[in-house]
């Protein structure tokens, strides 16, 4: 179904004013009653369209494809595409960004779209015994056949290798070039996925392996490992044929092209391509609602071998639908910063909703040549210079944020500090007021101090956020708010829904919840009565279905078949509560607790997320416990310079010739760490209970790494993973400095 009954609305007035309003989908409505064995709650769908659930906001506009090409018809002079131009020989960003328009963009999409075929179908290195080879030679044939129909307990492998194009992989961090590839992928109805930029080459293998892909479009300090992947699994890498650099070709070195010359893979660059497509220009192949648009990889947070979540046109334009309804589209200069993973479909789902919507979307900066960068700096100094509008975050970053604006409050003066506080504490009342209030005051909101902490962080020009991804502390979200002088959206949603599902309005009075459900999706309740979640107490987990859901998982069925019921019902692996205007709230993960000895249950990421946005200092958190003990222990991160002001400022020293490792081992001297974590503690006493307090802590500048396997990209700790490589560091905090609390302090804290 289409967001529209039957009427005369065009197409372009279903973007400029859609018949739903952001204010009247806020809340979700029983629809039908709880399951006959009692097993699964009512069903939840949104207020505004309790009758049925729908797949687009117009019936002409049922893919992605459609709904940008309708976007080019009405902004095509916007800004649509900008980046911060980059010097290859300084390895240095500019200081300004450029853009390219909307019919700027189309173009190129149609030319990168037509290059990609051509130069496929005339690569000296394609080998038709090879099924990948074989799509891409008939491609302009078969094209229009392409589409996940069956069910997602019905697919098999069979049907899948018959439900999708040659698979083209993007690998690269954030650039304007990733979206102009996946959009010109969309064009000709060819199916895409997208490799992971930091989690390292065992996946990026696997990925390509299972995809059978036979081009890789990546930034050049990804061709060496393609190529090194290549030399190491001949056969299993056997259909990649094709690279095509992001970069211009000047910038790959002799060596490399020998190689690729020798393992019968073609180099490029996007701009020959392009050249290529304009020489040889195709009519677009429109997708069909059914067309495989891309495989998405699940970052996970257990295992070692991600799933590949099948989403096709129609979810994804669900997805964008969803976010039309709930969003605020462009009004002519508003922009959009990409910031988040594309490699994941959080950012692609925003990213998508800002492109049909008339947004400009900005990328970071690139960091090509540079070992270390923190990007988190970099995301400021990239916001100082774009100015954007909104962008999609998540709690990890929040509380970051949180802690920089409450230390740029602490070091004003005491009389601007004392000023900019009483505007805080005045909107955070107003914010409570109703759903809606933006606690607008023109005296406050120009108070030079209070206006130089949106300077700082960059968000002169922004009028909202949205977090998705992991829980977020309700007080993060209304200091950031009254703070910062905007609304924050929280969204909840997964890879095998497109992305968001649910959102609340940017101006929530009572933070906390994930909103009401998309209008393109139904809910219930599970009961998971081993954990005490019950549906008699509208808890349980979080289970889903309708036409944002994924068609299963690529080439695993088995996997397929453990989160389907025979109903079709998605189960998430989420714990959700519900209140009574139909609002979730995510509450706990299935199996995402432990117990300590005294048979407490703890929850860490409530934890981790009470100390990073309390705690200025802390820049990373990793909370762990033991069934066998009774207290908990942790592993922090901190910033150099804070980690050094702290030992300047309340131990004493007075030293600023530190090096960051002395700082660390310094830190985390027993007499030294006590007082560390006496702080932290005390900043959190009114938040957690004695049993969720840290007991002993190792500090480090930034433990937290993908490199280290113990982070997703989108920062989600894999606790798992975590657990094995702070292994030893726990051994040594739980059994050879438990004198770290004085034993006095130590039985408090249980209280």
């Amino acid at each position: 179904m289409s967001l529209y009954p039957a009427n005369n609305r065009s197409k372009e007035e279903a973007l400029a004013s859609l018949p739903i309003s952001s204010i009247s989908i806020t809340n979700s409505v029983v629809v039908s009653g709880a399951s006959a064995d009692g097993n699964y709650s009512a069903v939840y769908r949104n207020s505004a369209s309790p009758d049925k659930l729908i797949s687009s906001i117009h019936p002409d506009l049922d893919t992605y494809h459609k709904l940008f090409n309708n976007a080019v018809a009405r902004y095509g002079n916007r800004p649509c595409l900008g980046q911060r131009p980059f010097n290859y020989q300084t390895k240095q960003s500019a200081s300004y960004y450029k853009n390219y328009t909307y019919n700027q963009v189309n173009q190129r999409k149609k030319n990168l779209g037509a290059g990609i075929i051509y130069s496929l179908q005339n690569n000296a290195f394609t080998n038709y015994n090879l099924e990948s080879h074989r799509k891409i030679r008939d491609h302009l044939k078969n094209w229009l056949s392409y589409g996940v129909t069956t069910n997602a307990t019905e697919n098999t492998n069979e049907q899948i290798e018959k439900s999708a194009s040659f698979i083209v992989s993007i690998f690269s961090a954030n650039r304007y070039e990733w979206i102009l590839t996946d959009l010109a992928c969309t064009a000709f109805s060819i199916t895409n996925t997208a490799l992971y930029d930091t989690l390292g080459p065992d996946v990026t293998k696997y990925i390509l392996e299972l995809t059978s892909s036979p081009i890789v479009v990546c930034s050049y300090d990804k061709i060496s490992t393609i190529l090194d992947l290549k030399e190491k699994y001949p056969i299993e890498l056997e259909s990649i044929i094709s690279i095509v650099s992001m970069d211009p070709f000047s910038t790959i070195n002799n060596s490399l092209l020998a190689k690729a010359s020798r393992l019968k893979v073609e180099i490029s660059d996007l701009g020959q391509i392009e050249d290529v497509g304009a020489s040889h220009p195709l009519d677009e192949l429109p997708p069909s609602p059914d067309t495989l648009y891309t495989i998405s990889f699940t970052s996970g947070t257990t295992g070692a071998k991600p799933k590949g979540a099948m989403l096709t046109q129609r979810n994804a334009t669900c997805g964008m639908s969803f976010l039309s309804c709930a969003e605020t589209h462009s009004r002519g200069r508003d922009r959009a910063f990409i910031f988040l993973p594309l490699t994941h479909i959080y950012e692609r789902e925003t990213s998508g909703f800002a492109l049909v919507t008339g947004y400009y979307l900005g990328f970071p900066q690139l960091t090509i040549g540079h070992d270390k960068v923190d990007p988190f700096t970099n995301l400021i100094q990239d916001l100082r210079i774009f100015k954007p509008t909104y962008f999609s975050n998540v709690p990890r970053i929040l509380t970051k944020m949180e802690a920089l604006v409450k230390n740029l409050i602490n070091e004003m003066s005491a009389e601007d500090a004392a000023e900019v506080k009483k505007i805080i504490e005045f909107k955070q009342l107003e914010h409570k007021r109703y759903d809606g209030s933006e606690a607008k005051n023109a005296l406050y909101d120009n108070f030079p101090a209070y206006k130089s902490l949106q300077e700082a962080m960059g968000m002169t020009k922004l009028k909202w956020m949205q977090t998705g991804s992991a829980p977020v502390s309700p007080t993060t979200i209304t200091f950031l708010k009254a703070a910062l002088n905007i609304g924050i959206r929280q969204l909840y949603g997964l890879t095998e829904s497109f992305g968001g599902i649910t959102s609340t309005p940017e101006y929530e009075a009572e933070p906390g919840s994930c909103g009401s459900i998309s209008p393109t999706i139904e809910a219930r309740l599970r009961n998971v009565s081993e954990m005490g979640y019950k549906i008699n107490d509208n808890k349980g987990e979080f289970v889903i279905r309708g036409h944002q859901i994924f068609k299963g998982y690529y080439y695993n069925k088995e996997e397929t078949d453990k989160v389907f019921n025979s109903e079709g019902w998605f189960h998430t692996g989420d714990i959700a509560r519900v209140d009574k205007n139909g609002r979730f709230f995510i509450i706990d993960r299935v199996k995402n607790f432990f117990k300590l000895a005294q048979g407490e249950y703890i929850s860490p990421e409530k934890i981790e997320n009470r100390y990073l946005s309390s705690n200025p200092i802390i820049s990373q958190l990793y909370v762990h416990g033991d069934s066998l003990q009774s207290f908990l222990v942790g592993v922090v991160g901190v910033d150099f310079e804070k980690g050094l002001k702290f030992l300047n400022d309340v131990c004493g020293y007075n030293r600023i010739d530190m090096s960051s490792e002395e700082m660390i081992e310094t830190i985390n001297r027993v007499d030294i760490k006590k007082k560390f974590l006496d702080i932290i503690n005390e900043n959190v006493k009114d938040k957690l209970s004695g049993y969720e307090k840290l007991h002993n802590i190792h500090i480090e500048i930034n433990p937290l790494t993908v490199e280290r396997n113990v982070v997703t990209p989108t920062l989600k700790i894999k606790r798992g993973f975590a657990s094995q490589f702070f292994s030893d560091v726990f051994h040594r905090l739980y059994n050879l400095e438990q004198s770290l609390l004085s034993e006095a302090n130590y039985l408090k804290s249980k209280l």
